[in-house]
């Protein structure tokens, strides 16, 4: 740091710089940024941030920026020069000679977003925050007589004010029903529903721009917006009495004349801080919405809505309800051109138009369980972090493509994807090689999104014979090789699914009924679409869901018990179903398999699936392997490994001759199933190898094990 600089600031605050100097190096990133000042002012200066910044959480607040410096998520630069410069000439406004560990603490919050409640009216240049910066506004604006809604809110018209919120593109017509709504005399309250992540924020916001910019009828000519989260309301309300005390405040100021509240998730007050119907927070917001006292504007999705807010009439009444409708692709292509501009503009990063419509069109398609705009935001924001990161100035449609695919769990390379599937089904013997190449054929089409019907999961692969034992292992090698992880594995057995009723145990109870609240193993689809589904047993189940299972992978999607889609469009289906099939083994290790006659397996197909379910099936998969494709690595390494290490702590060091290891290769390679090396080791070694157990704890044996004329032979030595 320049001399200068240092010597106007006073020792606590020299120190609290190089604290957070030292703090960035462990870091390990490229250059000091605004999140790092904050991390480093939070974790030892929390109680001052607290006192500078309204409704700040300290606790929370660093958890949340440790956390986007641990994906590089940096923010602006700010280095020491600048904070200690921007610091002095704060102590220098409030006539101080030195700057103290308070305003370099306002100037990293300043520069985080944030403003300061303290001190001459002096503020530090704002920056909009790039990606990875705060944009939380801890708002000083208002009268004084507002005190609980400036605590507990967010003044969206101050925010608007500083150039803070993003632009709002389309939506003119529910930004027109919302200000028809707040200019009318009673139940002057719309409450935006729609789909989570369509902007129903971004029309708040945008009606914030509106007033300050005066471009809104005359009742509105000047008001204040305010944000209120139910959730801050609730937060340190520890004494009884103390959420209600807070409520009647925030009631009586916002009744006053030029105030809007917005209430987001305004389903969650329904029973929040009491009984409901009696001293909830929807009990206390009531009779002021019923006098039309109160101007609200309030936000939530169509299923809260029905739950939370149809259920109570009276609150219903109140309330005046705009439906937010998800845009279409060509929409959200302008909204997020708009947004491109910006983050183009304040982080010095391109993005072409080409990869811009490229990522919506990704998203459109491979991000269905997601709402148009904020998927389509979503990636775009990836990109430009993942470009800041990189520190390239221009994002590519190689670089959009790898950011995509990263962030929905597709494989980033399919060739190479598939070829490391084919390599582990035949290292681990879990598939002959003309099935791994048929799976391998099929998934490098729809994996493309090449296939006549793309929204049919990636394949339906039916396990049957002696591959039904391999099921868990084969849905993890499937995880691992196309999505990366072998934990992205659903597994249902179908076999407690004996009644038709019990289709409410697979997608869940309708709304009104026992379990409608459960979450169900299927709706971690929500999360990880890109997955593997490993429906088990599903010949024992009831008729009935078969049938239900058949509609969902020709449509391509399940509907929950609450009307919402699951799509099954990403992933690879595993079901297994035990099936009487003509091909019989003849008795012997090496005996080859009569042929399966192909109308014999389609008829004992739909005779335990049903014809509907059956006609889903793309690839039936018996087991049975083919010569050469089991290794004498990995029968060592599966089978005889495991073996050795359970008479090891017996004090029996055993060794395998080339003999047995070759006989295990041709039996395995021949139909030798995971039954068959259970029964052999149980009833033929194992009571053979027990009587070269040592004697004495302290002795160890060694024990050579060979085959000689189909025979096991024990070679025995003393070992030390």
């Amino acid at each position: 740091m320049a001399e200068g600089p240092i010597q106007k600031l006073t020792t606590g605050g020299q120190q609290m710089i190089n604290l957070v100097v030292e703090k960035y190096k462990s870091y390990g990133h490229s250059y000091l940024a605004v999140n790092h000042w904050l991390v480093g002012l939070l974790e030892r200066y929390g109680p001052m941030a607290a006192a500078l910044v309204s409704n700040l959480d300290p606790a929370a607040t660093l958890k949340a920026t440790q956390d986007k410096l641990g994906k590089n998520e940096l923010g602006p630069a700010l280095t020491a020069e600048e904070v200690a410069q921007l610091a002095a000439e704060r102590a220098s406004q409030r006539g101080k000679l030195q700057a103290s560990e308070r305003d370099i603490a306002a100037v990293i919050l300043t520069r985080a977003g944030y403003t300061v409640n303290e001190g001459t009216g002096f503020s530090v240049p704002f920056s909009a925050p790039a990606i990875g910066g705060e944009a939380v506004v801890g708002s000083k604006s208002g009268s004084p007589d507002t005190p609980t809604l400036n605590q507990f809110g967010r003044d969206l018209t101050e925010a608007a004010r500083q150039g803070k919120l993003p632009p709002l593109v389309g939506r003119q017509e529910e930004l027109a029903q919302v200000i028809e709504t707040l200019c009318r005399r009673t139940k002057r309250n719309p409450v935006l529903v729609g789909p989570a992540g369509v902007g129903k924020t971004a029309i708040v916001e945008g009606l914030a721009a509106l007033v300050v910019k005066g471009e809104v009828p005359k009742p509105l000519q000047g008001v204040r917006l305010v944000a209120i989260q139910p959730s801050m309301l609730v937060a340190g309300a520890h004494l009884s009495g103390e959420l209600e005390k807070r409520m009647q405040a925030l009631v009586r100021e916002a009744s006053q004349p030029g105030i809007v509240l917005f209430i987001d998730e305004i389903h969650s007050i329904i029973g929040a801080g009491g009984m409901v119907g009696t001293t909830d927070m929807g009990s206390i917001l009531k009779p002021s919405l019923a006098r039309g006292e109160l101007a609200c504007i309030a936000a939530t999705t169509h299923d809260e809505y029905r739950r939370f807010i149809e259920s109570d009439g009276a609150l219903e009444r109140r309330f005046n309800p705009v439906r937010v409708q998800e845009p279409t692709a060509e929409q959200t292509l302008e909204i997020v051109r708009t947004l491109r501009d910006e983050m183009a503009k304040n982080n010095s990063v391109q993005m072409s138009d080409d990869v811009l419509a490229w990522l919506v069109e990704f998203a459109d398609q491979y991000m269905r369980n997601r709402n148009f705009p904020d998927k389509a935001v979503d990636l775009m924001e990836q990109c430009f972090a993942h470009a800041l990161a990189k520190s390239h100035t221009e994002i590519g449609l190689d670089e959009a493509r790898e950011v995509a695919q990263r962030m929905v769990g597709m494989p980033l390379a399919l060739d190479e994807s598939l070829a490391q599937l084919q390599r582990m089904l035949s290292e681990r013997a879990l598939l002959g090689k003309s099935e791994a190449e048929a799976l391998a054929d099929r998934l490098k089409v729809t994996m493309r999104g090449l296939d006549m019907r793309s929204g049919r999961p990636n394949a339906v692969l039916l396990l049957t014979s002696e591959v039904r034992e391999q099921g868990e292992a084969l849905a993890a090698v499937l995880a691992e090789a196309m999505y990366g992880n072998a934990d992205r594995v659903i597994t249902i057995d179908f076999s407690r699914f004996l009644h038709p009723e019990d289709v409410n145990l697979l997608v869940g109870a309708p709304p009104g009924y026992v379990g409608y609240s459960d979450t169900l193993p299927l709706h971690g689809l929500a999360q990880i679409p890109w997955c593997v589904l490993r429906f088990e047993n599903v010949d024992a189940c009831h008729p009935y869901i078969r049938q239900v299972l058949a509609q969902a992978f020709k449509d391509g999607l399940l509907m929950d018990g609450r009307g919402r889609p699951m799509y099954l469009s990403d992933t690879i289906v595993l079901m297994s179903a035990n099936i009487e099939l003509q091909a019989k083994r003849a008795i012997g290790f090496f005996a080859e398999p009569e042929p399966v006659n192909v109308q014999d397996v389609e008829a004992a197909m739909a005779e335990s699936l049903g014809a509907d379910l059956a006609g889903q099936v793309d690839l039936l998969l018996f087991g049975h392997q083919e010569a050469g494709t089991v290794s004498e690595e990995w029968v060592r390494h599966n089978l005889l490994e495991p073996l050795s290490k359970r008479y090891r702590k017996q004090g029996l060091l055993l060794e395998w001759d080339e003999s047995l290891v070759n006989w295990l290769v041709g039996a395995l390679s021949h139909g030798f199933g995971e039954s068959d090396w259970e029964h052999w080791v149980d009833r033929a070694f194992t009571p053979q190898v027990i009587d070269h157990l040592p004697q004495h704890a302290t002795e160890k044996v060694a024990l050579t094990v060979k085959l000689q004329n189909d025979a096991l032979v024990f070679v025995q030595k003393l070992s030390e």
